[in-house]
């Protein structure tokens, strides 16, 4: 009799024992299911430092873009005389050298630039040529990125018929001058810029005076991924 009451009550303690088990599991599981979803794990590493814009990280890509440019000669020197006037059509194909994201200096890139237009004052004369540019751009503000230009050409035109200025059928053409981009979206943007150009045949047909101008263009530029 006495074994049968301590086999009943063994029962019922093994009951109440797995009962409180299944109590406490209902209570503490969910609690650290939801523990673990709302809290980062320990070796999760959050990162600090917010992504590049959508325009910047282009290293190792090609853009391409056009500009349409006015030009008028300086008259400064003593023999700029002529009054020159161009119209200049630049269609572009760039190659991003690379990109720098701790510095002023946000990225140096090539760019082939050819030439294509004439001189509209004193006479008519066609412009056709190639120039090669390097340009470096600093930090985005917004959607605007300022960059610099700075390179030379090589181009044919029948110009020293009609200028003092030129002489001979191909004239070389050292530039520089710096420019905005507005970024409409994040591989579109248009480009205004400003440039002073030279153009002289570097002693290829003497006399060589050449002459100096100043240039306004405005355009759009294409970067792909």
């Amino acid at each position: 009799m006495g074994k049968a009451m301590r086999l009943s009550s063994h029962k019922r303690f093994a009951k109440l024992a797995a009962c409180a088990l299944l109590a406490a599991c209902a209570v503490h599981v969910p609690a650290l299911l939801l523990a673990q979803n709302s809290s980062p794990d320990a070796h999760t590493i959050i990162p600090t430092t917010p992504p590049a814009p959508a325009d910047s990280a282009h290293r190792g890509h090609w853009d391409f873009g056009a500009q349409v440019g006015y030009s008028m000669e300086y008259g400064m020197d003593w023999h700029e005389v002529s009054h020159i006037q161009m119209l200049i059509a630049q269609p572009q194909i760039g190659f991003i050298v690379r990109d720098f994201q701790r510095s002023p200096l946000r990225r140096f890139e090539i760019i082939d630039e050819g030439i294509l237009g004439g001189a509209v004052h004193p006479r008519a004369a066609y412009l056709a040529g190639d120039a090669l540019i390097f340009r470096f751009s600093g930090k985005e503000h917004g959607r605007w990125v300022p960059f610099l230009d700075a390179g030379a050409g090589v181009q044919r035109t029948p110009l020293s018929k009609y200028v003092p200025e030129v002489n001979g059928f191909t004239q070389f053409t050292p530039q520089g001058g710096f420019g905005l981009e507005y970024f409409a979206r994040p591989q579109r943007a248009l480009v205004f810029e400003w440039r002073t150009l030279h153009m002289s045949n570097a002693d290829l047909v003497p006399p060589n005076m050449g002459f100096n101008s100043s240039m306004i263009t405005i355009g759009f530029r294409w970067l792909r991924r």
